[in-house]
């Protein structure tokens, strides 16, 4: 009966897409990528991290504020512990350690709901995160 619901469930885009734009995500957080980022992402995509904060709407919005993470030497690990997809979109768990030169590592446990569009590019992503989720 499950598999026949989930059966039902219609996509413009396939799962390896999103998997692929998932991936591709984390790995350009890995590798200090911001215009492998910014790639992924539709022109006019809305990202809200965390969500409750004003949203940061289209690619220019999006470099500025991934800028602010260059201002000083900083290392990221995301580690993917899980990933559920759903039409055109994705629930994805991960942890990410944060590592500034002369301060302790911040490991924070999010939980990211990303939606693509038509074209396989990130729409809309929500990022889940609040004080519990910082370590």
């Amino acid at each position: 009966m499950m598999k026949q619901l989930l059966g039902t469930i219609r996509a413009d885009v396939s799962p390896e897409q999103i998997k692929a734009a998932v991936d591709g995500y984390l790995d350009s957080w890995r590798n200090n990528d911001a215009q492998a980022r910014g790639a992924l992402f539709a022109d006019d995509a809305i990202f809200e991290d965390p969500v409750g904060t004003p949203p940061i709407v289209g690619k220019s919005a999006l470099f500025e504020f991934w800028k602010r993470t260059d201002a000083v030497p900083t290392r990221f690990e995301p580690v993917l512990e899980r990933l559920i997809v759903c039409g055109n979109e994705a629930l994805v768990q991960f942890t990410l350690t944060i590592t500034i030169e002369g301060v302790p590592p911040c490991t924070i446990r999010i939980l990211e709901n990303f939606r693509l569009d038509k074209q396989g590019k990130i729409a809309h992503l929500r990022a889940f995160w609040d004080e519990s989720s910082v370590a």
